[in-house]
């Protein structure tokens, strides 16, 4: 080893290596785009709740100067609600054309180093359209309710995600809506989070997730990339189920990560019929009336 400043045989040469996608400028040119969409949708949902109410008999018989009695401003709060509701359903329609004409990121791995893979954007665009459902403007404010009842339901697990035979009350936190598959009879708690992609330093992963029916899932979990739960499964609350990971028929799991800890089914019986957990070990049981 060289102790005389000069450069010693032992001299590691710095190779240079690609670097890693700076995120800063395509997340700035991602909000533009954000906004861009996002006013597009809300022009479009008013324009058409505009052009049919104005063609209504009750709004052109309506001013200002009529609003002098308690009838009066009843009429003109009905015809309001009706302008808020049309306001709705034009707006899910136009977010399920937008969805329909927008490319979907197909599953697999992508580099942030080089040149960055065009479902890398796929994926910009589809967070935008996410955002757009859940974060709707107003007067927007019944999106969640509507998009939840039939056919709407329907229709936007078709385009816009997720493919659910299940009504929820409170939307779960759905990072990938269109990658995600849910059955019917299906119980997410409050506050648990569902993303069918993860990024690490340097790449992406996207991967659908896929929850069969009768399942629990409790509050505050995150079900990453991948999962697939099968019919009857247990995850317990402030569970954090890894990428990939299967859960079997009728298992239960919990922890940070999640593992199994054994069996959960619901046995209808007369009397003493109700929910029962076994532990893996056979040892142990819990019966719940």
């Amino acid at each position: 080893m060289s102790t005389d400043g000069s450069p010693g045989k032992n001299k590691r040469k710095n190779k240079k290596k690609p670097g890693v996608l700076n995120p800063s400028l395509g997340v700035q040119l991602l909000l533009l785009l954000d906004m861009y969409i996002r006013l597009t949708l809300w022009v479009a949902a008013m324009s058409v709740t505009l052009l049919v109410m104005t063609r209504t008999q009750a709004v052109r018989t309506l001013s200002w100067d009529s609003l002098m009695t308690f009838g009066q401003a009843w009429t003109f709060a009905h015809v309001l609600t009706q302008f808020i509701l049309l306001f709705n359903v034009a707006y899910l329609l136009a977010l399920v054309v937008l969805r329909t004409i927008t490319p979907r990121p197909s599953r697999g791995f992508y580099k942030l180093r080089g040149i960055p893979n065009i479902n890398l954007l796929f994926s910009g665009l589809s967070g935008i359209l996410t955002k757009a459902r859940y974060q709707a403007p107003f007067p927007a404010f019944l999106v969640q309710q509507i998009g939840n009842i039939q056919p709407f339901r329907w229709l936007l697990g078709l385009r816009v995600g997720p493919r659910t035979k299940t009504s929820f009350f409170l939307d779960p936190a759905l990072m990938d809506p269109w990658a995600v598959t849910i059955g019917k009879n299906v119980n997410i708690g409050f506050g648990t989070t569902l993303t069918a992609h993860i990024q690490e330093h340097d790449y992406v992963m996207v991967d659908p997730i896929v929850i069969e029916d009768d399942v629990m899932i409790g509050a505050h979990s995150l079900i990453a990339c991948g999962v697939h739960i099968k019919r009857g499964a247990y995850v317990e609350p402030f569970a954090v189920v890894k990428p990939g990971e299967v859960i079997g028929e009728g298992e239960l799991w919990a922890g940070r990560p999640a593992m199994k800890k054994g069996y959960y089914r619901f046995t209808p019986s007369g009397g003493n019929g109700g929910d029962r957990t076994e532990q893996t070990s056979g040892t142990l049981q819990a019966t719940g009336q």
